[in-house]
């Protein structure tokens, strides 16, 4: 009975491990283990009487506080209630935040969180090298897994060279932060393999993912990892030389497709067309902007995005408007002030402030908080399921770290 007793309590344990291997396979069993770290947390939280805890860190307290004001800003919002709704559960990851932390915390499982992340993203690295080189069938797999009710994949997901179970954007920004882990951990622990998987990962995200933010993410992980891991100049110049070779040769063939299609892009926008990604970014960004100068303080409120979109549309005349509407802009900036104005913009600055400011020039910690901000300027990181749940997750590690240096 007492051994019975001791594997319960110790289940909690691998709630957030799973939800790490889980990020890039399965958004259901991420959700489901997130959530049900949240509960036990929440128990301990209460049981052991811990409640200043969640509001030890400033960064904490802005979290709440950003949620808090999402909900007031129901009472003067534009949005209908199902808009509302929709951003009240997305938005509902800044609560997580804290929980998580007291999860590691208690449990002081961090290490086993990041060795099953790792175990995860590598099955799904070495899948999408599969995918690429057509060297499994993964439209009969994904009939397979239709048939017998695992997963109804997206077509985009289907008809994308690499992504496996998430969009291409959501895999380049995950596959970015694991190259530069497994750089970290190769040069930490000695291990020539965690070197390999930097470099597959690095090599996936650069010359095979279509995701643009995903590229600047990892050029921006690279630039620190060599200024802070490679004291040896001979070893930067080696690696800068690799680099660059890749860059010259026949693997560079999508990156400089990326390239054409960005140009492409911008000759579409000169002619009042916005139907590209970078297009659609474009528009967005002048919605937002206008959005601040129209009702600077406080914003439009929760879930108004879609709405101050359809009205400037139609202010401004501009045609097939309706390719253009959205809830989500794809910038965490624009997305914010949009609903909480100037007060909601210079929180979620002080957010991201004290991310880089606790960060105490950890590598691991300033890379963290160079994903979350990378993540929000290109995407509304927090809004988007699987990404935000990501971002929620290894700022909890951040601060399981910042805890070990403090001590």
């Amino acid at each position: 009975m007492a051994f019975s007793h001791l594997k319960i309590n110790n289940i909690p344990i691998y709630f957030l491990p799973l939800a790490a291997f889980f990020i890039l396979i399965s958004s259901a069993a991420t959700n489901i283990f997130i959530i049900l770290s949240v509960i036990s947390s929440l128990y301990l939280c209460i049981k052991n009487s811990d409640y200043k805890i969640l509001i030890k860190e400033n960064f904490f307290k802005v979290s709440i506080i950003l949620y808090f004001l999402l909900v007031l800003s129901c009472i003067y919002t534009i949005g209908d209630a199902e808009q509302i709704f929709d951003v009240l559960k997305k938005y509902i990851k800044f609560l997580y935040i804290p929980f998580l932390f007291y999860a590691l915390y208690v449990m002081n499982n961090d290490k086993k969180i990041i060795n099953f992340f790792i175990t995860g993203c590598t099955f799904i690295l070495f899948m999408s090298y599969l995918k690429y080189f057509s060297i499994i069938d993964f439209d009969s797999f994904y009939r397979f897994l239709h048939e017998i009710n695992i997963a109804d994949t997206k077509e985009k997901i289907i008809n994308n060279n690499t992504s496996i179970f998430q969009h291409y954007i959501i895999q380049g920004i995950v596959l970015s932060f694991y190259s530069y882990l497994c750089l970290i951990k190769a040069f930490t622990e000695r291990n020539y393999m965690f070197y390999f998987l930097s470099f597959l990962s690095f090599y996936n995200v650069l010359f095979m993912n279509d995701s643009r933010a995903a590229y600047i993410l990892i050029l921006f992980l690279l630039l620190i990892s060599f200024f802070m891991i490679l004291k040896n100049k001979k070893l930067k110049i080696t690696l800068l030389i690799l680099i660059a070779s890749l860059f010259f040769s026949q693997f560079s063939s999508n990156l400089i497709e990326r390239v054409k299609v960005l140009e492409v892009d911008i000759s579409l926008m000169e002619n009042n067309n916005f139907n590209t990604s970078l297009g659609l970014r474009y528009i967005w960004a002048k919605v937002g902007i206008n959005n601040i100068y129209q009702r600077p303080l406080i914003g439009y409120g929760a879930g108004s995005f879609e709405n101050t979109s359809l009205n400037f549309y139609e202010k401004n005349n501009i045609t097939s408007y309706s390719k253009y509407v959205t809830r989500n802009p794809h910038n965490e900036f624009i997305s914010i002030s949009t609903q909480l104005g100037f007060i909601g913009l210079i929180l979620f600055i002080i957010f991201h402030y004290y991310l880089f400011k606790d960060s105490r020039n950890n590598l691991l910690n300033l890379g963290i908080a160079t994903t979350v901000l990378v993540s929000s300027i290109f995407n509304s990181a927090f809004y988007d399921n699987m990404l935000g749940l990501f971002l929620v997750l290894i700022i909890s590690i951040l601060y399981k770290n910042q805890l070990k240096i403090k001590n």
